[in-house]
């Protein structure tokens, strides 16, 4: 029992974990994309390529968000505000420390890696997008907590549940046992008896039926002679 509860304690304490960025001097490239836009699928086939790279995978996180769901599309916004652009919406739109690309074409590769690069090196730089994804991520959490309490309580009970059933189960078995002990017990005293009964019963009658036959009355007829 005590391990279940461990076991669904740390099921919690995973779902109530926040991802976020380990590495506080990795550059985070923000990728605001839709799955129809073939532009978006060059420029995140890209990215995936550049952070298997000895010289790059190091350097940078990519932060992938996919703009088809309303919170994306307004931390798209959000994220365009703060560095003093006005969103159109289009994509991809790709922010790299100061840098921002809007649109994508193999072109812009030696750009973005040169911006990655100098956002590594520039140990005072602030990353200004960070909050709003840690604002959205909180918000997002909150769904999540309730669903980690809830789920655990579900767990729980469900723990619970097993484990009354099996104590129970235990229970009919240990009394079901006590009984049968005791139903033998009871045959094993009453067959003496019986057989008691039953030589009693045969005494009985082998002394009637011997009584019977010592008791027969015998007539004897007297015989009278003719003169």
């Amino acid at each position: 029992m005590k391990k279940a509860i461990l076991l669904v304690a740390s099921f919690l304490g995973l779902l109530f974990l926040v991802p976020g960025n380990a590495n506080a001097k990795t550059v985070n490239v923000y990728l605001f994309r839709s799955d129809t836009c073939p532009h978006c699928q060059a420029a995140l086939a890209y990215f995936n390529e550049l952070a298997e790279d000895e010289e790059f995978k190091d350097l940078f996180v990519l932060q992938d968000y996919e703009v088809s769901s309303r919170q994306n599309s307004e931390l798209m916004s959000e994220a365009a505000d703060a560095m003093g652009e006005s969103s159109s919406g289009a994509v991809p739109y790709i922010i790299i420390g100061e840098e921002t690309f809007l649109g994508y074409s193999e072109s812009s590769n030696e750009k973005i890696e040169t911006a990655i690069k100098e956002t590594y090196e520039n140990e005072e730089f602030v990353d200004p997008i960070a909050p709003l994804i840690t604002n959205a991520d909180t918000t997002n959490s909150d769904g999540v907590i309730i669903f980690g309490i809830f789920a655990g309580v579900i767990i729980i009970v469900g723990i619970g549940l097993y484990f009354a059933r099996k104590d129970t189960t235990k229970i009919e078995k240990a009394v079901a046992l006590e009984e049968q002990k005791e139903k033998e017990a009871k045959q094993v005293t009453e067959e003496p008896k019986k057989e008691e009964k039953k030589e009693t019963k045969a005494t009985t009658k082998k002394t009637t039926t011997k009584k019977s036959s010592t008791g027969k009355k015998t007539t004897t007829k007297k015989k009278t002679t003719k003169k």
